[in-house]
């Protein structure tokens, strides 16, 4: 069943939203925390393939396989502590500041499955940067169409969030808009922060 959730929420998401709304809250966080983990996993293994070259001057062999599983279980657990716990209860108590009638559970499983579109694009942007690297083309034309392709994928993260905070929490768009100030003010600090620092 998670599964299917998985590739449907892209072109149905509220079908998908209404669906798991009738299932127990127990039942949720059980799905969202695996989801979270798998999630979390496959982060952390981009992630090493991203800093392979850094990796690779620490350790070789069977000590790099070993870096590889502990950095993938590492950010499996943040993940799921990030995701499904301190931006689910910010969001969750911001909601009900606004009126949502939603559980903990609601807004966790709403933030998850927005995610997808943002797991899908790592594998995109990968793919495109191997035709790119097949083909030349200019440096900025690369960068400006993976930037493009990131807008466009986090664009419908939003939209998906956007419909699981209206059904989960039962209230208009408006609301769930507003709703998701708390995860734009932490992506303005994240891109603050890295300016600040690089």
């Amino acid at each position: 069943m998670p599964m299917k959730n998985i590739f449907e929420i892209l072109y149905r998401p509220t079908s998908v939203f209404e669906r798991l709304d009738k299932l127990y809250e127990e039942d949720l966080d059980g799905n969202s925390n695996l989801i979270g983990v798998i999630f979390g996993a496959i982060l952390g293994l981009h992630s090493c393939f991203i800093e392979y070259g850094v990796l690779k001057e620490i350790a070789t062999g069977g000590w790099l396989i070993l870096i590889f599983f502990l950095l993938t279980l590492i950010s499996s657990v943040f993940f799921v502590l990030i995701y499904n716990y301190v931006f689910t209860y910010i969001m969750y108590w911001f909601g009900k500041l606004l009126g949502s009638k939603g559980f903990v559970a609601d807004t966790r499983t709403s933030i998850i499955y927005s995610l997808v579109p943002g797991l899908i694009s790592i594998f995109v942007l990968w793919t495109m940067k191997y035709v790119f690297n097949s083909v030349k083309l200019n440096l900025e034309i690369q960068l400006w169409t993976l930037r493009i392709i990131s807008f466009v994928f986090w664009f419908w993260g939003m939209i998906i969030l956007v419909k699981g905070l209206m059904t989960m929490n039962k209230y208009g768009v408006k609301n769930a808009i507003l709703n998701l100030l708390p995860f734009v003010a932490f992506g303005l600090m994240y891109i603050l922060i890295k300016k600040i620092i690089v």
